[in-house]
């Protein structure tokens, strides 16, 4: 993740490891590592996984920084041996998705999130109760098979 201080990366990484946990119960969860959303960064720390965790079968890049763990796989040529799992549909992440180097994005769906923020603030500014102060979006999942 980012770092420890963003709270969706948090959330985020909060949330996957719960479910793995829920769904996977054998697997070990690893802590997480802030990548500080950069590509090298996050290059050489999925090298550096990958290499002295050869039994490692997934990672989650919850924040920035995806095309670096794409680069790391394509390197090791591990398509399709280690999941890898990221936010936000770009065309590196599309790329990676039709080689079979992402397993899955998780976008964020940015038309409704917008539609939302300027929803509530039209009506704070003329002086209307927000209908929600939190509201929860549906995200979007993107498979191999759907590029």
């Amino acid at each position: 993740m980012g770092g420890a201080r963003r709270n969706g990366h948090v959330l985020r990484d909060v949330g996957f490891q719960s479910f793995i946990r829920e769904s996977a119960p054998e697997f070990t969860v690893l802590d997480a590592l802030v990548n500080l959303e950069t590509r090298q960064f996050t290059y050489v720390a999925t090298l550096d996984v990958l290499r002295r965790r050869p039994d490692l079968r997934g990672l989650y890049i919850a924040g920035g920084g995806m095309e670096g763990a794409i680069a790391a796989l394509r390197e090791l040529r591990l398509a399709g041996k280690v999941a890898l799992v990221v936010n936000e549909i770009t065309t590196d992440s599309r790329a990676a998705l039709a080689d079979r180097y992402v397993s899955m994005v998780i976008a964020t769906p940015l038309a409704d999130l917008c539609r939302a923020t300027i929803g509530s603030m039209v009506r704070l500014a003329r002086r209307q109760t927000a209908s929600q102060r939190k509201w929860f979006l549906e995200p979007r999942i993107y498979l191999p098979e759907m590029v």
